[in-house]
């Protein structure tokens, strides 16, 4: 995570943040390009939470670095919770606004989550998980957020 694919994300990050900000009353489409590298691509299957719901989408991943499944989830507005194939992908919204109302411990958060779901048919396989997967999209995302914020930082007083 923290030497290849969190420098990875600043740039997608960056650029959906821009998109946010300037786009913030409308929901942006995204639309996916052919890659034409020529390697090897393969169609990855992610299930995506929203506060409002989930949904899995698919979408193709080559050995390319503008094609990494976590590049291509980013510039959706979804952080992974894995760094090459995840299985999860949360809204950056939402990971925003848990970070913002616990600024510690998610445990709680996502147990209740995790049986709010459960109730309404939705099943975890063995240790897979919500809370697992869930914390791991929490933590790595707050390492981009903070690693952001010290490059700007940066930046800044370098003026």
């Amino acid at each position: 995570w923290n030497h290849v694919i969190i420098p990875s994300l600043i740039q997608p990050f960056m650029l959906f943040e821009r998109e946010q900000l300037l786009h913030w009353e409308e929901h942006t489409v995204w639309v996916e390009e052919a890659c034409r590298c020529g390697k090897q691509w393969r169609l990855l299957k992610v299930l995506c939470m929203y506060f409002e719901c989930l949904e899995t989408i698919e979408f193709h991943v080559c050995g390319c670095p503008s094609r990494t499944a976590a590049r291509q989830l980013v510039l959706r507005g979804l952080f992974p919770c894995a760094p090459l194939h995840p299985s999860l992908a949360v809204s950056i919204d939402m990971l925003e606004f848990v970070a913002e109302l616990f600024r510690g411990p998610d445990r709680a958060w996502a147990a209740t989550l995790e049986i709010f779901l459960k109730c309404r048919g939705f099943k975890f396989g063995g240790n897979d998980t919500l809370h697992r997967r869930f914390a791991t999209a929490l933590a790595q995302y707050q390492v981009l957020v903070q690693v952001i914020n010290q490059e700007m930082s940066a930046v800044v007083e370098s003026c």
